[in-house]
C-alpha cells in the first residue's frame, strides 16, 4: 500500500507534493514551541535541555500517531497556555513543587481520557456558551501576550500594576517584527506569519541577539534523561 492509498489523498483532493509542503509549513509554524515551552517550564526549576527534549519527543510521537493511527492532518505540541498557568499559577503561585505539579497534570490526564472515551468531554464543551469559549481564548492570548512582553523587557512591574520597559535591542526587535507581520498579514500575503518569523530571525542575527551573542552553539540544547519512565508524583492527593 503506497501513502497516497493509505492517507486516501485522492479522496481528500490532495497530493503527496501538498503534504509535504503543508507539514513543513506546520513544523515551522510550530517550531517556537519547541524553545517557548523551556523558557516558560525553567521558570519552575526544571531543566531547560530537559524540557526540550522531551517537548521534541512527544510533539514527534503524538503527530506521528495521529497521522498513522487516526489518519488527521493534526500536529500536537504543548499548549502555551496550559503551561503558562502550569508555571505562574500552580507552581508560583500556590507554591506546589514542579514535581507535584507533573503527578498532578498526569492525573489530568487519564482523567480527560476518561472523559473523551466516554463522550462526556464532547457534552461539557457543547455546555458552555460560544461567547465563553472565544472570552477563554482570548483571554489566554493575552496572557501569554503579556507573558511575552514581560520576557523582552518591553513592559515591568513599576509603580503601577505594568509600566514601559524602555528601549533595548530585544523591545527594537520585537516592534520591527510587530510591523513586518502586521503589514505582512494586512496585505494578505499568503504564509505572512511565517515569513515575517524568517525576517525577524534574520535581523535578530544580524544585530547578535541570538546565535554568537548569546553562545547557543556553545552549550547542549538537548539532554537525554537519567531516566525515560518514572512514575508521577502525587502527593498532592
Amino acid at each position: 500500500m503506497d501513502l497516497s492509498s493509505y492517507f486516501e489523498m485522492k479522496e481528500r483532493g490532495t497530493d503527496l507534493k501538498t503534504e509535504i509542503i503543508s507539514g513543513i509549513t506546520t513544523f515551522l509554524t510550530m517550531s517556537y514551541i519547541i524553545v517557548i515551552n523551556p523558557m516558560i517550564l525553567k521558570k519552575t526549576g526544571m531543566s531547560f535541555e530537559g524540557v526540550l527534549f522531551a517537548t521534541v519527543l512527544i510533539s514527534s510521537l503524538s503527530s506521528i500517531l495521529m497521522g498513522l493511527y487516526a489518519n488527521l492532518p493534526y500536529a500536537l505540541a504543548p499548549g502555551m497556555g496550559i503551561n503558562a498557568f502550569f508555571t505562574f499559577t500552580l507552581v508560583s503561585g500556590m507554591g506546589v513543587s514542579w514535581q507535584s505539579a507533573l503527578g498532578a497534570v498526569f492525573i489530568s490526564g487519564i482523567i480527560f481520557i476518561v472523559l473523551t472515551i466516554t463522550k462526556v468531554r464532547t457534552m461539557v464543551v457543547y455546555a458552555i456558551p460560544v461567547s465563553l469559549r472565544y472570552a477563554v481564548a482570548a483571554g489566554i492570548g493575552l496572557f501569554l501576550a503579556l507573558i511575552g512582553l514581560s520576557e523582552i523587557g518591553f513592559i515591568k512591574t513599576g509603580a503601577t500594576v505594568v509600566s514601559f520597559g524602555g528601549f533595548n535591542d530585544k523591545t527594537i526587535l520585537f516592534c520591527i517584527g510587530l510591523i513586518i507581520s502586521s503589514v505582512l498579514v494586512s496585505k494578505g500575503i499568503r504564509g505572512a506569519l511565517l515569513l515575517s518569523i524568517f525576517i525577524n530571525s534574520a535581523i535578530a542575527v544580524i544585530i547578535s541577539e541570538i546565535g554568537v551573542k548569546t553562545g547557543i552553539m556553545k552549550h547542549p540544547i538537548a539532554t537525554l534523561p537519567s531516566q525515560l519512565i518514572s512514575l508521577p508524583k502525587t502527593d498532592l492527593f
